[in-house]
């Protein structure tokens, strides 16, 4: 008879608590269905219990815990603002326990309260003006402002105020050609986030001429001339001279200066060395982004009274040698140039020969075979 004895040995393996993803915080849609969840690895598996606001929650149509192999969840239906608030859960196995809390979040995308969330505005140069934009949601949004794209910096010129029924207002100080372009105002909560864009433009103040041209200006040949007007506009006007059809560039002699000092609105043209060529009919035109003027015509005619830039000088001749008189002289328009014999005019007949060069202004006199009883004198 065979005699057999067994024994047996019970080997309990035990796993503390590890998690290994951890409750986190929540952000859901009105109306969606949320889930937070936790990630567990333990031995013997974990009892998970799930609390809200510290009042423990059971299976229900509103909450739903779930356990599949190391995660737990709890999934809310339906989600309502009621629903926001602190979840905790508890985790033990018996030879561990631990336990987490996270915020669950029940919000309304952020919404653009006009009828379009994009429009048009215009401002004057050198205004102040503001661009607003009204967003609903919940959580209440944050707002930001972009300009062209890029985030928009306050300073001085640049300042952002927000009220409590979420209108966001931009204000722009002093306006500047640069200001013109896209402005985006992006409204961000923690379930979404929407934009509302305004296109902005800049107008100008179109040029008024409150001083125009002189109908006529005499200009001494050899010597300067201004013309001047007067003109008003933002930003404050260019200009371009012209005389006739065509436009005169400034150089050395011709010289265009605009308003240089804070209230003056004067616009000269200025031609230094004046020269018959100067002649002619000189008008301006005026022009900023808001449009452009043009003057009435200013005709201006070059004169000079005749001057000799050199005299003639007494001349010793014998009877029948050839005298010569010579003599320089200027002015405009040219001058005539009449010699004369002790006070009366000589001509071909008195055996004179007169020549004149008008371009150089250079006159002489030749008197070939000098009679001194016909020739001699003043």
């Amino acid at each position: 008879m065979n005699i057999y004895a067994q024994s047996f040995t019970l080997v309990l393996i035990l796993a503390p608590l590890n998690i290994t993803q951890s409750l986190t915080e929540q952000n859901v849609l009105l109306g969606q269905n949320g889930t937070l969840q936790i990630t567990c690895d333990a031995f013997p598996v974990p009892k998970v219990t799930w609390f809200f606001n510290d009042t423990e929650l059971k299976n229900s149509p509103k909450h739903k815990a779930e356990v599949k192999q190391n995660v737990f969840s709890l999934t809310v239906s339906k989600c309502d603002h009621p629903d926001t608030g602190i979840y905790r859960v508890l985790v033990d196995n018996g030879i561990d326990h631990t336990e987490q809390s996270a915020k669950f979040n029940v919000g309304v995308k952020p919404k653009v309260e006009a009828p379009k969330p994009a429009n048009d505005q215009t401002c004057t140069i050198d205004q102040d003006t503001q661009i607003s934009w009204k967003f609903s949601g919940i959580e209440k949004p944050h707002v930001t402002w972009f300009f062209n794209g890029q985030p928009l910096e306050t300073n001085e010129r640049f300042q952002i105020t927000e009220t409590e029924d979420g209108t966001s207002t931009l204000s722009i100080k002093n306006a500047e050609l640069t200001d013109k372009g896209v402005y985006t105002a992006k409204a961000t909560n923690a379930v979404g986030e929407t934009e509302a864009k305004t296109t902005l433009n800049i107008a100008g103040i179109k040029p008024v001429i409150t001083t125009d041209l002189d109908a006529t200006l005499q200009a001494t040949k050899g010597e300067s001339m201004t013309i001047k007007l007067s003109a008003t506009g933002t930003p404050k006007p260019d200009i371009v001279w012209s005389r006739g059809n065509d436009e005169l560039a400034p150089n050395d002699r011709i010289q265009v200066t605009p308003p240089t000092a804070e209230g003056d609105n004067s616009y000269t043209l200025t031609i230094l060395n004046v020269q018959p060529e100067d002649q002619g009919d000189y008008s301006a035109k005026i022009t900023n982004v808001g449009g452009s003027a043009k003057s009435k015509k200013c005709k201006v005619a070059v004169i000079k009274s005749p001057e000799f830039l050199a005299k003639p000088t007494t001349q010793e001749v014998q009877q029948g040698e050839t005298a010569v008189f010579e003599t320089k002289v200027d002015g405009y328009p040219i001058p005539k140039v009449i010699w004369l014999l002790n006070g009366k005019p000589l001509t071909p007949k008195d055996g004179a020969q007169i020549e004149m060069n008008a371009p150089t202004g250079d006159a002489k006199l030749t008197i070939p075979k000098v009679d001194l009883q016909q020739h001699a004198g003043s």
